[in-house]
């Protein structure tokens, strides 16, 4: 199991832009792609490989009108090809949670791991 908590404001992926220089992410979703993938890589770089994976996260004071599927989204972007190979390779989405900001401050907690296999 990969346990991260990423501090500060959770944000959102947000959609990327057209410009003179051709497509670009917004600077806000970049810097935050880059903290993701800070902590991902002080915490030692855990890695799930190419199976299949689960999430769970929890938002904590993320603006009440953030989409929680940019919130997920975000955290899978910057995490696909360090923690797991693809993010296609999610099969489940676990206890993903919006919340308001608590005694620890806004952060971003989120748990990757493999699924047991049950035979049906």
């Amino acid at each position: 199991m990969i346990k991260l908590v990423i501090p500060g404001k959770p944000v959102p992926l947000q959609r990327h832009r057209t410009g003179s220089r051709g497509q670009y992410l917004p600077a806000r979703s970049r810097e935050f792609r880059e903290h993701v993938q800070t902590v991902w890589m002080a915490s030692g770089r855990p890695s799930l490989g190419g199976s299949p994976f689960a999430l769970a996260a929890r938002f904590y004071g993320a603006r009440p009108t953030a989409d929680l599927d940019n919130l997920t989204q975000a955290i899978l972007d910057a995490l696909n090809t360090l923690a797991f190979s693809d993010d296609r390779q999610a099969v489940c989405f676990a206890g993903v949670h919006k919340l308001p900001a608590d005694s620890e401050g806004p952060r971003t907690e989120i748990d990757l791991w493999v699924p047991d296999r049950q035979a049906s």
